[in-house]
């Protein structure tokens, strides 16, 4: 058995509208903020000293929020990707 049904404009620009803004929230829930060195270290693979070490240097993507470092899933992912915290 098969159903069929019409849309009007309007109602497929909204649905359209609310596709859009579901797959966006997802991609921002995914790439949220990680709080913290022990959370950095556990999403790089490295220990918190090593992250502690690498944004001394500036070499890792990281912000500072008060004291604790934060840092963006998709910088690190990016980051990552270009070659980490390989040594120079």
């Amino acid at each position: 058995m098969s159903v069929t049904f019409s849309l009007g404009d309007d109602a497929l620009e909204a649905i359209a509208r609310r596709a859009a803004q579901i797959v966006t929230e997802g991609l921002e829930q995914r790439d949220g903020w990680l709080r913290g060195a022990d959370e950095i270290a556990a999403y790089v693979g490295a220990k918190r000293d090593r992250v502690y070490a690498l944004a001394s240097a500036g070499r890792i993507p990281v912000h500072k929020d008060g004291s604790a470092l934060v840092a963006k899933r998709s910088e690190l992912d990016a980051w990552i990707r270009g070659g980490g915290g390989i040594r120079p």
